[in-house]
């Protein structure tokens, strides 16, 4: 047998595993982590480490915080979603839009905002990572635009592993995945030149995480 029959075996047979498979949870693929006991403080550690700027915040307490950074970074104009856990209007920056219409309306102006406060639906605290799934109340865009990305964390949001964090969102999602789902680890980097790291090429250059 040649080997384009060979391949096209290895497809048959991946796929029918593929069929019987699904509908089941994926298998926790970092079992040989060795998780801290306490994910909170695991995750802000690696947060941290990730380069993210960590802000330890509480519910009554995000409007005041979110204000302050506002006022150490300089921004002036805000892209915001449906369904932040803080009142927009207790937030003081002069320009603020919310990202509720369809893109092509102001495709134009995405860069004229300079900073996007958003809802992170799961935190990782095997990588420090915020899970960001896309959505209509909630498209992608806004955690790739702005010059900076706050991130909003629910305590009770953060989970062990990046398995556990997309199993419960597919239980949410009534078993599927929503079509986009963004895993942040901190402002965006790369070192493809001259191997020497550069932030901020093809996203956020500053990320904060609030915790809440």
């Amino acid at each position: 047998m040649g080997s384009r029959e060979d391949i096209l075996r290895d497809i048959r047979v991946k796929g029918q595993r593929i069929a019987k498979a699904d509908g089941q949870k994926t298998p926790d693929a970092v079992v040989h982590i060795k998780n801290d006991e306490n994910m909170y403080k695991e995750f802000i550690t690696r947060a941290a480490e990730n380069k993210a700027f960590v802000v330890e915040s509480s519910l009554e307490n995000l409007a005041k915080d979110i204000n302050e950074i506002f006022k150490k970074e300089g921004v002036s104009s805000l892209i915001y979603p449906e369904g932040l856990p803080v009142s927009v209007d207790n937030l003081d920056i002069a320009g603020k839009f919310k990202f509720d219409k369809p893109i092509d309306g102001f495709k134009s102006n995405i860069f004229d905002y300079d900073v996007s406060v958003v809802n992170v639906r799961h935190a990782v605290s095997s990588h420090g990572v915020c899970c960001i799934a896309s959505s209509k109340e909630q498209p992608r865009l806004l955690s790739l635009t702005p010059k900076v990305c706050i991130m909003l964390v629910n305590k009770e949001c953060i989970v062990k592993s990046l398995s556990v964090a997309l199993n419960t969102i597919k239980e949410a999602e009534g078993g599927k995945l929503p079509t986009n789902v963004v895993f942040i680890s901190g402002p965006s980097r790369t070192a493809d030149i001259e191997l020497v790291p550069v932030l901020g090429v093809h996203g956020s250059q500053i990320a904060y995480v609030v915790t809440y």
